[in-house]
């Protein structure tokens, strides 16, 4: 009888999780190009460094944003969805103002 108690207790409770990681936020940080400034890709992509987390960017399904910083780092405020990809952090983005 427990199990079925808590069964879906524990149910609720991932729900809960994954809708809360679905919500849009927006984040402040410094946003550079990982191949030109990082040197962890082959291609351009965009990043958005927050504290000592590493967001992969993506805008329109392109990792190339409409405001992309090749070569420096500019201060950025991303509004967007954090998605977990093979161990990677992406920001899905749906508002974008490079400082």
């Amino acid at each position: 009888m427990k199990k079925l108690i808590v069964s879906p207790l524990v149910a609720a409770i991932a729900f809960t999780l994954s809708v809360a990681q679905a919500e849009e936020k927006t984040y402040e940080g410094e946003m550079s190009c990982a191949k030109c400034n990082l040197k962890t890709a082959e291609t351009c992509e965009d990043t958005l460094k927050v504290g000592e987390t590493l967001y992969l960017l993506e805008e329109d399904g392109d990792r190339k944003t409409s405001e992309h910083v090749c070569s420096g780092s500019a201060k950025a405020k991303v509004t967007g969805k954090v998605e977990e990809r093979d161990g990677k952090k992406f920001l899905i983005v749906s508002k974008l103002v490079v400082e």
